[in-house]
């Protein structure tokens, strides 16, 4: 018997796909190298935080419904590049910056936030001492932690004259 993929798979699927036809239809800005870098950040940052607070002893939700890892686990890190490329990418496209940044990073700790209880409906996470607010306060934090390394990145490929 085949087992189609629940709800939650096929909410990650279509995100996804969505996602990466955006990233792959705008014109390059970056170097390579930096875009490389903004997105391995842009996973290693929330996989921290989903092994620290999301596995015992603290345990505030599981990702997908099952405790365990599955293959969905892995297609929701997939995801996590997509949203720090793109969020690097306006920024740097709009040259955000002074009041603008903490503006621009409420904006899109918000977006972050929706498109996570989005996933919460579609059960791609179950909290369990956890809300959308704590998310949100989180998306705060790594997004302006994601901008300080974007800034960090640019100083040092300007100064080795790769930009």
């Amino acid at each position: 018997m085949i087992r189609l993929p629940g709800i939650n798979a096929w909410f990650v699927l279509a995100s996804l796909a969505v996602g990466y036809f955006m990233v792959y239809r705008l014109p390059p800005r970056l170097p390579k190298s930096v875009a490389a870098l903004v997105m391995l950040w842009s996973v290693a940052t929330p996989l921290c935080m989903d092994h620290s607070i999301g596995s015992p002893p603290i345990d505030v939700y599981d990702t997908n419904i099952n405790p365990a890892l599955t293959f969905t686990d892995f297609l929701t890190w997939c995801m996590y590049p997509i949203f720090g490329y793109v969020f690097i990418y306006l920024y740097d496209l709009w040259k955000i910056g002074g009041l603008g940044i903490p503006l621009y990073v409420l904006a899109w700790a918000i977006l972050g936030a929706c498109f996570e209880k989005l996933s919460v409906v579609f059960r791609v996470f179950q909290y369990k001492d956890w809300s959308t607010y704590d998310s949100f306060l989180i998306y705060v934090i790594v997004q302006l932690l994601t901008v300080v390394f974007f800034r960090i990145l640019m100083k040092v490929f300007k100064r080795a004259g790769k930009v």
